[in-house]
């Protein structure tokens, strides 16, 4: 079963959220001791574990992008206990390094741009709305369907009436903190490597 973490006990509280379908409304709650399992009719689409610190020490503010395996298995042991189908590891946070292979002028809008960005495995269409893009950067790339720290989703749709498959991503989109005087989409060294996850080379 696949899910994303959330954490944020300054502002939700002591809580460690599971969000297995984060556009699904539930219908029926389950409350099993600490364990808030979240369903619509009878598919699971989310659990809460309530007071997770008295399990756990985790620092968090939002999105838990790539959790260690070792809290996924402290995770997993609950839901066991609980009678719920255990999650599977993270391992990619769904951000790619890309490159911008072309980047031209919308042709319905004054400050949009339709972007080609190679990601590795494909060259996305992606429509960008910052000043600074441009052809040639090493950009990162927040694939479709990846959950943002702020709980939305990459969905591909068509941004007056081009196409776009992802979204090329700023400093504070990725919660890090942008260089003084920088503006727009983070840019990366030209040395970035094509198609990796930006949260794994980050972390080399």
């Amino acid at each position: 079963m696949n899910a994303v973490l959330f954490y944020n006990r300054k502002i939700i509280g002591d809580v460690l959220f599971l969000v297995i379908d984060p556009e699904a409304i539930p219908t029926r709650v389950e409350k099993h001791d600490n364990v808030v399992a979240l369903y619509k009719e009878e598919k699971l689409i989310g659990v809460n574990i309530l007071e997770f610190s008295e399990i756990v020490k985790i620092k968090g503010e939002g999105l838990l992008i790539l959790p260690p395996r070792q809290l996924v298995d402290i995770v997993n042991h609950i839901l066991k206990n609980t009678g719920i189908e255990p999650i599977a590891y993270i391992e990619s946070s769904g951000f790619r390094i890309g490159h911008v292979l072309a980047c031209e002028a919308h042709p319905d809008s004054d400050h949009l741009h339709v972007c080609k960005v190679d990601v590795g495995s494909a060259v996305l269409d992606i429509v960008c709305g910052a000043a600074n893009v441009k052809k040639g950067q090493k950009v990162v790339v927040a694939m479709p369907y990846t959950t943002m720290f702020d709980g939305s989703r990459i969905i591909p749709s068509a941004l007056r009436g081009v196409k776009s498959e992802g979204m090329i991503c700023s400093s504070r989109e990725l919660h890090l903190e942008a260089p003084e005087g920088s503006h727009g989409i983070m840019t990366l060294k030209d040395d970035a490597p094509i198609g990796e996850d930006f949260f794994l080379y980050k972390g080399e």
